[in-house]
């Protein structure tokens, strides 16, 4: 996966979720936002990956133009969104290094890098690569050569993976990454921190994506591609 990708859009499998609308009201913004992306409505498996778009209001979907050369790639599109969280990767995911290229990212978007939970003790993390998350700041952590802000938020009784629940959000964040060109993501390094750092230690693996999240109204697309290593 050494070669830089082309992102030419060739026609493929297309899978589609939109205007999905919540099954009660919108639930409280946390100060990092990334507490409304619990309620999944559309998921499934394409080229050996697990996928996931959730979209809670307006038009979002994805679809894998490029997924018969590079497995891992996904388009996905929203305009006038409420929120949207679509990306490819794995379900149950793992502590292995995830290697990654985001050919496009257009219009408005708030964060886009590795996105996941666990279970037992039920968290949703952050790994930022492009844009920014946020919350009570608790320490950095050092990594494929940046450094990323290790910040943790508690969302009181919101959706999530299992319902309605009380649940900590770990949040890393660089953002400075970059379009067009390979990187990677140690996640057995953002774990170990998060273990020794969290104070809500790291449950059992459940989903984990390379995704692109946007809310508040906004409008743009993303082309990328995962893989493991």
């Amino acid at each position: 996966m050494g070669t830089k990708l082309s992102f030419v859009l060739l026609m493929a499998f297309f899978i589609g979720c939109s205007n999905v609308q919540q099954p009660t009201a919108p639930p409280q913004q946390s100060p990092a936002k990334l507490g409304d992306v619990k309620k999944i409505a559309s998921t499934g498996t394409d080229h050996g990956y697990w996928w996931q778009c959730y979209v809670s209001s307006g038009s979002g979907s994805i679809s894998f133009p490029q997924a018969g050369t590079y497995p891992g790639n996904f388009q996905a599109n929203w305009s006038n969104i409420g929120d949207i969280v679509a990306g490819k990767g794995w379900n149950p995911g793992s502590s292995h290094s995830i290697g990654y290229n985001c050919g496009s990212l257009t219009g408005q978007y708030k964060n886009f890098g590795i996105y996941g939970w666990t279970t037992s003790p039920l968290i949703e993390y952050y790994v930022t690569e492009i844009g920014n998350v946020s919350g009570t700041y608790v320490n950095s952590v050092s990594s494929d050569g940046h450094s990323y802000n290790f910040y943790k938020h508690q969302q009181v009784n919101q959706p999530s993976i299992q319902g309605t629940a009380t649940f900590w959000q770990y949040l890393d964040n660089w953002g400075g990454s970059s379009t067009g060109s390979n990187h990677t993501v140690t996640m057995n390094n953002h774990i170990n921190n998060w273990k020794s750092h969290g104070g809500q230690g790291f449950g059992g693996y459940n989903l984990q994506i390379l995704a692109v999240e946007d809310w508040g109204g906004g409008s743009g697309s993303c082309n990328a591609t995962v893989w493991g290593q």
